[in-house]
């Protein structure tokens, strides 16, 4: 199966489309009702009330940008070099991915796109290898606008102080910058809530939003539990093959596959706040889309030329069947 992916691209399309088509088919028939989520945020409160009343829209919308974001997630890949400019792989596995648990047009989905922007700033294409002020200021810029659709996001500045970290960025200059950026998008809205009083109630949700939730399944069906661990347990075992790859690739490589383990970090701690724990996989696609499509296929370019790939193939191939049913499951 995996080997579909290595050859015509456009039936990798047909299949990534029909991928979408039929993981979203039950919120289409019967869309659920749209909220401001477990923690509300501004945009997103906004947003929200504008497609309530018209909940099969947001499915619309939320099928379209799953199917736009795992189209950029690929291109992201290839243009750095993570990914074969030849497979759609990486984009089956964003669908995978980024639609399970999530139904409907989610504010995780909403900053899962966000966050495929902030990549793209800190993502190297060559030399120099390292990352300036407006790189900076940027991606953390993208992450302050993702907390305003989903405010657990804020986790992903943990993902950034670990780049910054691996560039050595530490003069009191970039901190400077990282909290500019992150806090140019409340400038406005803060503004806004001082001119209505609003800001003392915005700040008290603010923080209860973001205290630390009791871990727990909560009204979890015991399928949707299954495929949710099966995901769970992909993303750890694809994450940790490519850890063990990283001494084998080449510096500019090293540097790309580490962002996007640190990202992959960052969404894992937004897991906390999701209930029930921990199904919903969508601020992790990227990381995902990268990791599992390396590690499905590296076994072809380790062991295709001593004639062992053929003969193990059929394991990968149930690895990506396995992810397929799981989030059928979610």
């Amino acid at each position: 199966m995996l080997r579909l992916f290595q050859r015509n691209m456009a039936l990798q399309g047909i299949l990534v489309v029909a991928a979408v088509i039929l993981l979203w088919l039950r919120p289409l028939i019967a869309p659920p009702p749209l909220d401001a989520g477990s923690h509300p945020a501004v945009l997103y409160g906004l947003l929200a009330g504008w497609l309530q009343p018209v909940p099969r829209l947001a499915v619309v919308l939320a099928m379209l940008l799953v199917l736009a974001e795992a189209v950029l997630c690929n291109l992201l890949l290839v243009d750095v070099g993570l990914a074969s400019q030849n497979s759609l792989l990486p984009s089956l596995l964003y669908v995978l991915a980024a639609s399970a648990g999530c139904h409907t047009l989610a504010p995780e989905l909403l900053a899962a796109g966000i966050m495929l922007a902030c990549l793209h700033r800190l993502m190297l294409r060559g030399t120099p290898l390292t990352i300036d002020a407006e790189t900076i200021c940027g991606a953390t810029l993208m992450i302050g606008l993702a907390t305003m659709f989903y405010q657990p996001a804020v986790c992903f500045m943990l993902s950034y102080l670990m780049v910054a970290a691996g560039y050595r960025l530490y003069s009191w200059r970039d901190w400077l910058v990282m909290l500019l950026g992150f806090a140019a998008p409340y400038v406005p809205l803060l503004a806004v809530l001082y001119l209505t009083g609003g800001v003392h109630s915005w700040w008290a949700s603010t923080v209860q939003s973001l205290a630390l939730p009791r871990l727990g399944f909560v009204n979890a069906d015991p399928w949707t539990m299954i495929g949710g661990c099966v995901l769970a347990a992909l993303l750890l075992w694809s994450l940790l093959v490519t850890v063990s790859q990283l001494g084998e690739r080449p510096v500019l490589w090293q540097r790309n596959a580490s962002t996007l383990l640190y990202i992959a970090l960052g969404g894992m701690a937004t897991l906390l706040y999701h209930h029930p724990f921990p199904l919903c996989t969508t601020l992790v696609a990227a990381p995902f889309a990268f990791a599992a499509s390396r590690s499905l296929t590296a076994h072809f370019e380790r062991h295709s030329v001593y004639g062992r790939a053929k003969r193990r193939a059929w394991i990968y191939d149930l690895l990506l069947v396995a992810a397929i049913i799981a989030a059928f499951l979610c």
